[in-house]
Order: C-alpha cells, then structure tokens, then sequence
C-alpha cells in the first residue's frame, strides 16, 4: 500500500487500541492527544482528506512515534508498494465462487492450521471429497501451495478480492450463498458469538460510488485490524447497499 495509507492504518489502529482499554474514550480526546482538530482526523480516517507530509508528522510525533520510526515511514512514501490484495479475473472467481473457498483460504492462516482435507473438513462442516476437490483447484490456481517437507497445503500468504461493481452469475450465486449462510448463522450461532446490526439512511444516489470506496476502504481497515491478533476461528463480514425507495412492485 502506499506509505500515506499505511500512517492513516496506523492512526485508526492507535485509536482502536485506544476504545479497547477505555470504551469511553472518544475521537475528541484522541484529536487532542495528537495535536490534530477533530474534522482532520475524521476526515484524514474516513479518506476524505490526502494526508500530507507535514501532517501525517505531526500525527506520528502526537502517536509518540521515535524520531528514526517518522524518517522511515516518511521517506518510505516515494517508493511504489506492492498492493496486499491480488484482483481475480472473472473466469478464475467462477472458478471458486462457493463461499468454502474463500473459507479454507482463511483457514489456512490460523496458527494451528493442519493442511489435510480431514482436518479442514472437520474445521469448515465439509465433506471430504468436497474438501479435496476445493484444495485441488485452489493449488493449481495457485492461491494455496504444498509443502514438499510435509505435503500438507499451506497459505502463500496473498490475499484476493473480486471486482463487485459488474453483476455476473458466479457474484450473483457467492451473494446468494452468503444470505443463506446469515440466515442460517442467525438460527445456528448464539448471540454473543456473533454481530448483526443494520441502519436505514437517505443520501444522493449519485454518491453510490463514495460510498463503495468507503465501504471497501472500511472492509480493509477492519481486516488489518482484527487480524493484527492471534487468528483463531474463520469469521465471514457481509456488508449490504441498496436502495428501498423505488424499487419495481
């Protein structure tokens, strides 16, 4: 990612860890902390505003940052960043458009992962001749790759995402699976393992496109963040947009 991108992570990071020892402690006191006013750190957060040289300093110095840590970070913005995620064409997607791809790619990065399609199966509630034709694919496609010490698969540490603005059947079909996997995690999972929420609010349609560069931009952000940590379990985040004003009766 570009450096600048990667000082504003590090901001919202800071103010994270920050909630998570005091659920008080609010995005007023974190501006002051800092040195910066409110409205530029919610915008510089939100991606609203570019972060400049001279105030993504002052950030850094406010987050107690050394002297040598800025020049690093600072110095580091001119060289080009390989991005973290890796764009699949279409063809490959509907290659692996079942959500238990995606699945065992995630799982592949716990610490106690065991790269056996028993293991895997008995993790994700797979059969075993599922799990295999899964892992089979997901290795000549080359997101996964073998171990020749042990010959259990193994993450390559890539991680992929699909273009979403173009409805094609293999997203319509990986949507439609993950309504049913809500659906069922709402009757089958207990309360306080899981998290749904959901707000109804009226804006421009023609700021959709903001609104997907938000919505990916926090998709990110919330994956760098939960999964700085120990990776335990497979988690699965669906966020929905769409209009329920205008729609054909």
């Amino acid at each position: 990612m570009k450096q600048m991108e990667k000082i504003r992570l590090i901001l919202l990071e800071e103010f994270v860890k920050a909630q998570a020892r005091n659920p008080s402690y609010s995005m007023r006191s974190y501006s002051k902390k800092i040195g910066v006013s409110q409205a530029a750190v919610s915008e510089v957060l939100s991606g609203k505003r570019p972060l400049t040289a001279k105030t993504a300093q002052k950030i850094l110095s406010g987050l107690d940052k050394s002297p040598a840590e800025i020049a690093g970070l600072l110095e580091a913005q001119e060289r080009p960043q390989a991005s973290k995620y890796k764009s699949l064409d279409m063809d490959t997607f509907h290659l692996i458009s079942e959500w238990h791809y995606y699945a065992i790619l995630s799982l592949a990065e716990t610490k106690d992962f065991k790269g056996t399609a028993p293991w895997i199966a008995e993790r994700l509630g797979l059969s075993k001749k599922l799990t295999e034709e899964a892992l089979e694919r997901l290795l000549r496609l080359g997101m996964l790759e073998k171990s020749k010490v042990t010959g259990e698969v193994r993450t390559t540490g890539e991680q992929f995402e699909a273009i979403s603005e173009i409805a094609t059947p293999a997203l319509k079909k990986a949507n439609r699976q993950n309504i049913e996997l809500i659906t069922d995690a709402l009757e089958s999972v207990p309360v306080e393992r899981r998290d749904f929420t959901a707000m109804t609010l009226c804006f421009d349609p023609d700021r959709l496109n903001d609104a997907r560069k938000m919505i990916k931009n926090f998709r990110r952000d919330f994956t760098r963040v939960m999964e700085s940590g120990k990776k335990k379990e497979v988690y699965k985040i669906c966020i929905q947009l769409f209009p329920l004003t205008g729609r054909a009766k």
